[in-house]
């Protein structure tokens, strides 16, 4: 009888994540096109910041339709588990960025050239603390490591609005629905909904639009592996919100700045060549050192 119950209780899981999948997912759909279509009319910029917010929007929807509540997103900053994934959040952007622009910028691939502070809150932390006087390469290190802190928090909300969709919501029904390759599949989706910007030329450059395209999937589903088992390890969604934001923050902002060159989208950036096999290895190791904790 316990276990004719237990059985129950599990189908009944599976069943109410499905129906909350297809909400989503059609909430989404239909939202992300509407702003797509406008978006690329106008070029309007700001309004990819509104974009960015429709993973949310379809979460929150769903949520109070389904009457799921939102305790499972787990905004939770409570224990130290928590506290280490934000430390590997901030730690591991930095990492992928600086083995790739070094590979670029020592063999030739891209150009260095010092940035600009760039950031205008960042300038005059900069300047206090006295890193204009620090010689290369450490002054560039630090710029790196302040843009990745401070930048993170300026992104923090718009990249909220994606995380509390992604991990905060698609991931752990996808989990709980037990669908085969839950990761998988919400990197593919992740991805896909990058595309018609990208298309539109208004996120991520390159000399061929079917690079980028393609490069976006290699770059982006590797990446949803490290920030899902961030998410799913720690049981909150500040890892994941974290690492997608100082990612945005540091290879957007010092690292795209400090190099130069022709065609170096097809190798470096956010679609770049090198930049999904980085990527790639960084997401291999965690898997096996997840696996190996276990």
């Amino acid at each position: 009888m316990i276990l004719h119950a237990k059985s129950f209780h599990n189908k009944d899981k599976i069943q109410r994540a499905k129906i909350g999948l297809q909400l989503f997912l059609s909430i989404l759909i239909i939202t992300s096109i509407i702003l797509n279509v406008v978006v690329i009319i106008t070029k309007s910029m700001p309004l990819i910041v509104v974009y960015m917010f429709t993973p949310a929007l379809s979460s929150i929807l769903t949520r109070i339709i389904l009457k799921e509540g939102f305790k499972d997103v787990s905004f939770s900053l409570g224990n130290l588990k928590i506290w280490k994934g934000i430390g590997f959040a901030l730690l591991i952007p930095m990492i992928i960025c600086g083995i790739t622009y070094s590979i670029a910028w020592l063999s030739g691939i891209a150009g260095f050239q010092y940035p600009e502070v760039g950031m205008f809150i960042l300038e005059p932390i900069y300047n206090m603390l006295g890193l204009q006087y620090v010689t290369a390469p450490f002054s560039f290190i630090y710029l790196v490591v302040l843009s990745g802190v401070f930048g993170s928090l300026l992104n923090l909300i718009p990249v909220l609005g994606e995380e509390m969709g992604w991990r905060g919501y698609m991931l752990t029904r996808l989990v709980d629905a037990e669908f085969s390759r839950p990761i998988l599949i919400s990197g593919l989706i992740w991805a896909t909904w990058h595309v018609p910007i990208v298309i539109a030329g208004l996120y991520v450059e390159g000399p061929s639009v079917l690079l980028s395209v393609l490069g976006i999937y290699f770059c982006i589903v590797p990446f949803s592996y490290i920030t899902a088992y961030l998410r799913l390890i720690t049981g909150s969604v500040w890892p994941s919100v974290i690492i997608h934001t100082t990612w945005n923050a540091i290879i957007q902002g010092p690292f795209a700045r400090a190099s130069t060159g022709y065609q170096t989208e097809i190798w470096v950036g956010e679609s770049g060549l090198i930049t999904a096999i980085i990527i790639l290895i960084t997401a291999i190791i965690t898997s096996r050192i997840v696996n190996f904790t276990k």
